[in-house]
């Protein structure tokens, strides 16, 4: 595999790391001040130590539902991250690795990564037991392996300048910030580097996770414009592309981009998949149609903040299993706009930028064929999703104070 940057090609397979003086400019800014300098452990000065998420660093798109923790590397020709670590007490968790510009390189998703002997998986297994010491994992990380080879054999991709990340969303019993059980409450995945040779370095893991400072740079520098116009009539399509916005593959999304107007709401309203409920207790391999959908209020601007998300069971269903979420500012809502009526209500955020919705579905079970993984890249949510299709309309505060959202036209 090879990335292009600037003009620079960077062989990720050959016998030897061949970065030109552009990319290691890059390296600098990415992974640290040794990146470019041959080290044993791989450019990593303690595991994880890259934390991100709304509160943390709002960049990318975050949804508010999920915590990121992230290292970055400098893998030399043979050598590999063995990862070991503990399957998450919460509704999801991933590892997927990236490149230097933010597109991923190969994914695992918690479904995927296959327990340690004496183990089971409890995002797979129902009965599998609460005892963190039957519930771990090992992943290995190598340039010299294949991507997706993962699905078997817990091994991963990864390019040889770039990073891996961790994602758990919603914790079950989510712990107080610091240390490295933060936000799930189980430790962060030991790290080790192994070389070619056999040689084997431990990497202690970091005591602190703390936001990446070029994060925002990064993403800017190649994330994708935001010089689309604002949608019309407001309606969600899947977009044509996420890359470099460190997308996560077991997501799929749909956007509409809007423009604000004084003395207006979007009311947004559909059919919601389900999904398993582990706050309330189920396991997260409980069947459902979705693992987990949000939908998000952010800025159209780089570095790409979020505003305001709720994820499923943050909203309210109808008897019929319908939703209606109200996007407006705190000026504009709907007096109506509130839990105890049945509405969920997410903050417009900034009225001099652009609107974007992004509208997640994770995981659809195989027989769930309304999703958005069906709609094709670039058409509209309605061609394939049915009920389930999230629909917009726009009206004034007073309309949906009166009618609801059937007054605003859905």
């Amino acid at each position: 595999m090879a990335a292009d940057v600037g003009g620079i090609q960077m062989n990720l397979r050959s016998n030897t790391l061949r970065v030109g003086f552009g990319v290691c400019i890059l390296a600098l800014i990415s992974v640290g001040l040794g990146a470019c300098a041959p080290q044993p452990t791989a450019g990593i000065t303690c595991g994880w130590p890259i934390k991100g998420g709304k509160e943390v660093v709002n960049v990318a798109y975050p949804d508010s539902g999920a915590t990121y923790f992230t290292t970055k590397y400098t893998l030399l020709p043979g050598q590999r991250l063995i990862l070991k670590g503990t399957y998450a007490e919460a509704r999801y968790m991933s590892l997927i690795t990236y490149d230097i510009k933010g597109d991923v390189v190969d994914s695992l998703a918690d479904v995927k990564i296959n327990p340690d002997p004496g183990s089971k998986n409890p995002f797979v297994d129902e009965t599998a037991s609460q005892d963190p010491l039957q519930r771990r994992w090992t992943v290995n990380i190598s340039p010299d392996i294949f991507a997706g080879s993962g699905q078997l054999t817990n091994q991963m991709s990864a390019a040889s300048l770039g990073s891996v990340m961790m994602r758990v969303y919603v914790p079950t019993n989510p712990l107080p910030a610091g240390g490295g059980e933060q936000a799930f409450g189980s430790p962060l995945p030991e790290m080790t580097v192994l070389t070619a040779g056999g040689g084997a370095t431990p990497i202690a893991t970091c005591a602190v996770q703390a936001a990446d400072p070029n994060a925002a740079q990064l993403v800017s520098l190649f994330g994708p414009a935001t010089d689309d116009p604002p949608s019309n009539p407001v309606a969600f399509k899947r977009p044509s592309s996420t890359s470099s916005l460190y997308p996560n593959p077991d997501n799929t999304y749909l956007s509409s981009i809007s423009r604000y107007q004084a003395g207006t709401v979007l009311v947004v309203h559909g059919k919601a998949p389900t999904t398993p409920d582990t706050q309330a207790g189920q396991s997260a391999a409980t069947p459902s149609q979705l693992r987990y959908w949000s939908l998000c209020a952010n800025e159209y601007i780089k570095p790409y903040p979020v505003t305001d998300c709720v994820f499923d069971h943050e909203v309210p269903l109808d008897e019929s299993g319908y939703y209606t979420i109200v996007v407006s500012t705190p000026a504009d809502r709907p007096a109506n706009a509130t839990q105890a009526n049945g509405v969920a209500w997410l903050d417009w955020g900034s009225r001099s930028v652009d609107l974007l919705l992004l509208f997640r579905n994770m995981l659809p079970a195989t027989s769930f064929t309304q999703s958005a993984f069906s709609v094709s890249p670039g058409s509209l949510a309605t061609t394939t999703m049915g009920e389930f299709a999230p629909l917009e309309a726009t009206c004034t505060t007073a309309t949906f104070e009166s009618g609801g959202s059937a007054g605003c036209g859905l």
